[in-house]
């Protein structure tokens, strides 16, 4: 496999290639947690395959590759690609590995000092939330947005937080900070996605041109009662902490469907109750709430009612509510030029597109802090996304990927 030859059939294999690095190889969905040993194993095999191919291909501290085609003027900064590798628990086999194939195929389609600027794929580490609790870690220790107090509170399900975690990977949390790019480090940036929604589906779309991105603001919340028995405690006396958590459910479900119109959506998507027994009453229940947006007040508004009904459940189940916010973002408006030369492209080739907002937070919303960006979009089948049943016809994706390239090369040439 080499620059010269690397084709549609290749990049096809490649995406079925990178499916098979799974931790649960029997089921349809794709189990991929940032830095097991599923995900080392992908990013090993992505590194080897771009050295096979004659590109410039290097590690940062915490183990984003970087993946570099040489230009005429080394000088000059890069136009860059990517996305990650991570999957949520049994995912699907597209959000981010789909950018990073295709980002990849992209830069295959050029030889070295064929451009002026150089054109550099990065594989960002850690961008699901779902063993640390928080998002897009890759790129913000890039952006050099690193919290490590906050990060060092998280712990995931083994009971080791982000640092350990990554120290016993042979990476070097002490080093992180000096992992941050400099301001001129790139020109632009284009990331290619699915789009995880229904938009171009039912507007019968191929391609969506992404001019901003909406951001989530999360909490971690501890609810402590008291654990009894199921049977000889009297409803009366109880100190549930699962019933105290229901309510604070519902009216999180509640204040987001009147925000709704903002675009504003809150989800709880994991909770872990003790001592999860059926004859016992919930003692303590831990939770973790997503809140996202366009509009930073329609997001304020959630997350005061969030906390309204936690000071609410305390008194009424007579119960200890501790809440702590994991990370609050600010909804990114991507690059107007870029978006312009993506649209262009498409109407050259006679492509069916729309301008859109990105619901789903996503790595360029941190590069868009420090570098031109934007995103191309392609579609979901039924809007399905972190679920086995995600997916994108492959006649999409060529075009997507085709459409990378050609953009990448305007921004370079």
């Amino acid at each position: 496999m080499n620059k010269q030859n690397f084709s549609i059939q290749d990049m096809e294999n490649l995406f079925e290639k990178l499916k098979t690095f799974c931790a649960s190889p029997k089921n349809k969905g794709i189990t991929r947690l940032a830095y097991t040993e599923e995900d080392q194993s992908a990013h090993n095999y992505m590194m080897k395959i771009m050295r096979e191919a004659g590109f410039s291909v290097r590690q940062d501290a915490i183990g984003n590759v970087f993946c570099r085609l040489s230009g005429k003027r080394r000088d000059l900064p890069a136009v860059g690609t990517g996305s990650h590798l991570d999957t949520v628990p049994d995912g699907g086999a597209y959000d981010g590995a789909l950018g990073v194939f295709a980002g990849f195929y992209a830069l295959t389609q050029f030889e070295p000092e064929q451009l002026t600027r150089d054109l550099e794929l990065i594989i960002f580490r850690a961008e699901e939330s779902s063993r640390f609790g928080f998002s897009c870690i890759g790129s913000k220790v890039l952006l050099g947005a690193v919290d490590r107090n906050k990060w060092a509170l998280n712990q995931d399900d083994t009971g080791s937080n982000f640092f350990e975690v990554l120290d016993n990977n042979g990476y070097k949390s002490n080093e992180i900070e000096a992992c941050e790019l400099s301001d001129d480090y790139f020109s632009a940036f284009v990331e290619l996605h699915i789009e995880q929604g229904k938009r171009l589906e039912f507007e019968e779309k191929t391609i969506g041109i992404v001019n901003g991105i909406a951001a989530p603001t999360r909490y971690s919340v501890q609810v402590k009662g008291h654990a009894d028995h199921s049977g000889a405690t009297p409803m009366y006396q109880r100190h549930d902490a699962l019933v105290a958590s229901a309510a604070i459910i519902d009216d999180l479900n509640r204040a987001a469907c009147k925000e709704s119109v903002w675009g504003t959506v809150g989800t709880i998507g994991k909770l872990n109750v003790y001592p999860n027994s059926m004859n016992v009453i919930p003692g303590e229940v831990k939770f973790l709430v997503d809140v996202r947006g366009i509009e930073s007040e329609s997001i304020k508004r959630v997350t005061n009612s969030l906390k309204d009904s936690i000071s609410k459940s305390e008194q009424d189940n007579n119960v200890t509510i501790d809440i702590r916010e994991i990370s609050s973002e600010l909804p990114v408006k991507l690059n107007n030029d870029i978006c312009h030369i993506i649209e262009k492209h498409c109407i050259e080739k006679d492509i069916k597109y729309m301008t859109m907002l990105s619901g789903a937070g996503h790595d360029t919303m941190n590069l868009a802090k420090k570098f031109p960006t934007a995103m191309i979009f392609t579609p979901s089948k039924d809007g399905i996304s972190h679920h086995p049943d995600e997916f994108t016809d492959f006649n999409d994706i060529i075009i997507a990927a085709n459409l990378l390239k050609d953009t990448l090369y305007t921004l370079a040439k």
